[in-house]
C-alpha cells in the first residue's frame, strides 16, 4: 500500500466546552513502518464498521468548499500540507458548531491500493493502557484506540476524478441511531448521502444452474381453479308408478 502523503494535526478540546485550539504540524510524516502499520491497521478497522453510508460532493461552493481544496492540491496548485491545514481549520470550526464534546489527532493519508487512489481522514484517540518495559517493570503506556473510531471518512479520488457519473465515491462513519457523523468530519461541508443499490435490498432472482445463491422470490400462490357449477352428478329422473 504505497503511501504518498501523511500528516497529522491535533485538535485539543476539553469536555468542559472551552474552545478547540489547534495544533497543526507544519511537515508531512516520513516514511516509515510504523505508519505504513498504522494505516494498515486503520484501513482494517474503518472496513470492520457497519452501517457506513456513501455519498458525493456539494457543487463546488463557498458554502462547501473542500472538493476545492481537493482539486487544488491533486492540480499541483496546493502542497499536501497546505491542503491538511486549510481542511483541518475547517474541521475545528465545525467541532464549534456541532459542540463536539472532545477533539483528538487528525488523520490525512493520501495512499494507493492496486490501481485506486484514496484520502482518508480520521480523528483518533488514545486509550490508557499499561506495558512491561525493559526492566520487567509494569507501567502506564498510551496507544492509539483504533477500535474507537467514530469520525472518519475515505475518498475515492480516482473513482471521484474518472467516473462522472457515481454518486458514491465517498463513504463515511455514521453516528448512532442513524446520524451521520461526518457532520463534524472535514468532509462535511462537501459531502452529501446519496441513496446508492448498496442500500437497496437486491432485486430476487431465480437460482440458476451456474449459482445456487441467488435469493429467490417469495413463491406466488397458486391461482385459483374455477368452481364446477354443480360436483354431484344429476339426480335420474323418478319413474311413474303402476
Amino acid at each position: 500500500m504505497p503511501i504518498r502523503h501523511c500528516i497529522v494535526h491535533l485538535i485539543d478540546k476539553k469536555p468542559d466546552g472551552s474552545p478547540a485550539v489547534l495544533h497543526a504540524r507544519d511537515s508531512e510524516l516520513a516514511e516509515s513502518t510504523a505508519i505504513e502499520n498504522l494505516l494498515a491497521d486503520l484501513n482494517d478497522s474503518y472496513n470492520a464498521k457497519q452501517g457506513k453510508a456513501w455519498g458525493l460532493f456539494h457543487a463546488e461552493s463557498g458554502a462547501h468548499p473542500f472538493s476545492g481544496w481537493l482539486k487544488e492540491y491533486l492540480d499541483e496548485g496546493k502542497t499536501f500540507t497546505a491542503f491538511s491545514r486549510v481542511a483541518v481549520e475547517h474541521l475545528q470550526k465545525l467541532m464549534e458548531e456541532s459542540n463536539l464534546s472532545t477533539g483528538g489527532h487528525v488523520l490525512f493519508a493520501h495512499y494507493q491500493q492496486g490501481m485506486t487512489d484514496y484520502l482518508a481522514i480520521a480523528l483518533l484517540h488514545h486509550s490508557e493502557g499499561v506495558a512491561v518495559n525493559a526492566d520487567l517493570d509494569v507501567t502506564p503506556s498510551r496507544h492509539l484506540d483504533l477500535g474507537q473510531l467514530h469520525l472518519a471518512a475515505r475518498i475515492n479520488i480516482s473513482e471521484w476524478q474518472n467516473n462522472k457519473q457515481s454518486k458514491q465515491y465517498i463513504s463515511f462513519i455514521k453516528g448512532k441511531n442513524g446520524k451521520k457523523v461526518s457532520s463534524t468530519s472535514a468532509t462535511s461541508s462537501a459531502a452529501r448521502k446519496a441513496s446508492t443499490a448498496r442500500e437497496r435490498p437486491a432485486p430476487c432472482s431465480r437460482p440458476s444452474a451456474t449459482s445456487s445463491r441467488a435469493r429467490t422470490c417469495p413463491r406466488k400462490p397458486p391461482a385459483k381453479r374455477p368452481r364446477p357449477w354443480s360436483s354431484t352428478p344429476p339426480a335420474r329422473p323418478r319413474q311413474a308408478s303402476q
